[in-house]
């Protein structure tokens, strides 16, 4: 079974077998979106929630919760995927630092709440999550049946 790495600010999609694994959630977010009828699957390693207003074509658009979540969609429709049959499914976000949380809380809920609402703009449900706390995570999608697990250093792998 094939599988693709997705590292910090990157999107990669398949349809069929496979597995889309990202590592080193800390703060980001990794985004499973999921259509089980065409079977495809698309992951998104989202590391910062909004992108700078007024700029320029953002050169890498799974950087930031605004951009990433239409271009994982855009990624699914073109492999096969119809939107109104995807559901996503999140793991990250978490506080490893929490002496730098500022005024608007610490980086890791900010990446969950962008990322949420991204998802509720474009009408796209939660199903699974395992995100903030205190621990870095790695995130498998097993793209034929939407399974995902998330380990973190120290437990057991989990079914989100």
């Amino acid at each position: 079974m094939r599988e693709v790495f997705v590292n910090m600010g990157q999107i990669h999609g398949m349809a069929g077998d496979g597995i889309l694994t990202t590592v080193g959630l800390g703060s980001c977010v990794g985004v499973a979106l999921y259509d089980s009828s065409a079977q495809v699957g698309v992951m998104g390693h989202i590391f910062l929630p909004q992108s700078r207003p007024h700029s320029a074509k953002v050169e890498l658009p799974g950087k930031f919760a605004d951009t990433a979540i239409p271009a994982l969609i855009e990624e699914a429709v073109r492999l096969g995927a119809q939107k109104r049959r995807l559901w996503a499914k999140l793991a990250g976000g978490a506080n490893l630092f929490a002496n730098l949380a500022g005024p608007n809380g610490n980086i890791g809920m900010q990446n969950i709440q962008a990322v949420l609402a991204h998802l509720k703009l474009h009408d796209i449900p939660v199903v699974g999550q395992d995100v903030a706390g205190h621990h870095g995570r790695k995130m498998r999608f097993y793209v034929d049946t939407g399974r995902v697990t998330v380990t973190a250093i120290g437990k057991d792998p989990i079914d989100i």
